[in-house]
């Protein structure tokens, strides 16, 4: 309340003397100000320790004094959201600035990279969008993919060097039968409000995943002893303990439905815990209690913002001397080549660049439930017309090494349509689908789908087609809420990629009404021959591909960089990196 009281007297006194210097006396502010002489005395001291004016007087009763604003209103408003900003009090600064993102953009600038203390290390990163939704068991995209696995743990966990399945919250587990296994939790694991982990938490976290396609088989989990769990299944699965390293079975206090915005403020066991969230940053901070290592990095907070990039490409937004932030595939690769993010993030050292072909990419869907659809000769016609080779050759010539087109989910498969060629058997005078409206669905705040629909929308119309975009929430699209012809997606698979193709097959609540082309009882047999081993990642996929339900579009090469004192850093197929074992090492 002072700062504000004292900042509303500065602004009437830059009202009296627009030009920001005069000759005057005491008694004429105090009068100015309807204050008393000793008060206006007051001000002008603090005042002048803000540094906001100088006030030179001059000795004897009545003599004129000089004042000289150095702050004008504009130069006020931004020392304050400078001031809000070294808070974290992101939204007050948005308020403030309003629309005035140019400046904006230059003070979350100045709060990018890293800062190195001797007991403190934080590193804060731009993203184009906010991350509202940290709910397992829910559909997440690939970063929150990434971040709950810094926030949760589950039972089980992938070893990020081999790649193998190993112990996280259970310290062993034993197969008892074809049907049931035991898992062993550790003693002493804390969820991040200080509340000791026990065997209800498992319980609850499991019993909800069984609602879900990929967790289907579980017939029941119940507690033996505090600190044991038997998971008892329909059918047998040997691979349990690599299901079970999912983001949905990752496991939640047994009270998490009845906390307030749970999905923005979740409570975990993992590394990092949650301190704030909402639509300007995300921020967490290192978990003391961690069963585990202790993460090297105390504190990682994104930066949202989302016209950011495209704010801080003015050279003159970019103070000297900055740290350099990440750069990654969280920032598309059209800001990318254009200069816009490798000039709002810093110049990284080459040294410790990292790039490969993803793995995963985009997709086309054909909803089986369109009339559109109903043959294969139709969908091997659409196959052709927006075939990824076709539409490579018309990405923007900068960017075009950055995309791969693709025959199939990962780099090194190929699938085609089946029965031989997958040419259309269609010449131009026999289109199918002359004159007809094309309804495709994709998910907002994705920086590259209005480019690749526009793509679309071209070849389309070459054919007499018309094609109208539709933009859902995320929530609303990955559930296939929309009566539309066609999907637009993307999706990275995390190691081991093979199995997680599956895994992302079967369990994608999108994909399931139409990979099979609406056959629930083909869709069954592939999940049941999948668990047991009798039908590979592989094979389904040339399955689904062959049919021409699918059709993947692009891999893209993916990219991180960082300073040369960042140390452990290793980019995951998720386009990010392990906050726990990465340190900046001082210069």
């Amino acid at each position: 309340m002072y700062g504000q009281r004292l900042e509303y007297h500065y602004l009437r006194l830059l009202t009296l003397f627009p030009a920001r210097e005069a000759e005057t006396t005491l008694q004429a502010l105090a009068d100015s100000l309807c204050c008393s002489k000793r008060h206006m005395r007051a001000l002008l001291v603090k005042m002048h320790n803000e540094g906001w004016l100088n006030w030179q007087a001059a000795p004897g009763r009545g003599r004129q004094a000089q004042l000289r604003l150095l702050r004008d209103e504009q130069q006020l408003k931004v020392e304050k959201a400078d001031r809000l900003l070294e808070t974290g009090n992101l939204a007050a600064v948005v308020e403030l600035l309003g629309e005035e993102k140019s400046r904006l953009a230059s003070l979350l600038r100045t709060r990018l990279g890293y800062r190195i203390s001797d007991d403190y290390q934080s590193l804060r990163i731009p993203y184009y969008r906010e991350m509202l939704n940290l709910y397992p068991g829910t559909p997440l995209r690939r970063s929150e993919n990434h971040l709950v696995r810094q926030i949760f743990s589950g039972l089980t966990r992938i070893n990020p060097q081999s790649g193998e399945v190993e112990c996280d919250l259970a310290h062993r587990w034993r197969q008892l039968d074809a049907l049931r296994w035991r898992f062993f939790l550790r003693r002493g694991v804390r969820f991040h409000d200080g509340r000791e982990m026990t065997s209800e938490d498992v319980i609850s976290s499991l019993t909800r995943s069984a609602a879900l396609p990929l967790f289907s088989h579980i017939k029941r989990v119940e507690a033996a002893g505090a600190l044991s769990v038997i998971v008892e299944l329909h059918y047998a699965d040997d691979r349990l303990p690599l299901l079970l390293t999912d983001p949905a079975a990752l496991i939640l206090p047994a009270d998490h439905s009845r906390r307030d915005d749970f999905a923005a403020h979740p409570i975990g066991t993992g590394p990092y815990r949650v301190i704030e969230n909402d639509r300007w940053h995300l921020k967490m901070q290192a978990f003391e209690h961690y069963f585990g290592l202790r993460g090297l990095l105390d504190e990682v907070e994104l930066i949202v913002w989302p016209d950011v990039a495209h704010a801080a490409s003015s050279e003159q937004f970019i103070p000297a001397g900055q740290p350099a932030a990440w750069l990654s595939s969280s920032i598309s690769d059209i800001a990318y080549v254009s200069g816009e993010a490798e000039q709002f993030t810093g110049k990284p050292s080459e040294p410790l660049a990292e790039m490969f072909l993803e793995q995963g990419g985009y997709f086309l869907l054909c909803d089986s439930r369109s009339g559109r659809w109903q043959t294969p000769e139709r969908r091997r016609w659409l196959r052709e017309i927006l075939s990824p080779w076709q539409l490579a050759s018309q990405l923007v010539e900068s960017i075009r090494p950055l995309w791969v087109p693709t025959g199939s989910l990962l780099p090194a498969w190929f699938h085609c349509m089946d029965e031989g060629s997958c040419l259309s058997p269609f010449s131009a005078d026999e289109n199918p689908l002359h004159g007809a409206v094309l309804r495709l669905a994709c998910h907002r705040q994705h920086p590259e789908y209005a480019m690749l629909t526009g793509m679309m929308r071209k070849n389309l119309a070459a054919e007499g087609i018309a094609l109208e975009v539709i933009e859902l929430d995320y929530q609303q699209w990955a559930s296939g809420e929309a009566e539309v012809d066609l999907w637009l997606g993307t999706v990275n698979f995390p190691a081991p990629e093979q199995w997680n193709v599956g895994a992302w097959l079967l369990g994608m609540p999108l994909l399931q009404p139409h990979i099979s082309g609406g056959d629930p009882s083909q869709y069954q047999r592939w999940q049941q021959q999948w668990r047991n081993g009798t039908l590979e990642s592989r094979q389904l996929v040339q399955q689904v591909v062959g049919a021409g339900w699918l059709q993947p579009l692009f891999h893209h090469w993916m990219r991180l960089k960082a300073p040369e004192n960042a140390q452990g850093i290793r980019l995951n197929n998720l386009g990010w990196f392990d906050f726990q074992s990465t340190w900046m090492e001082p210069e």
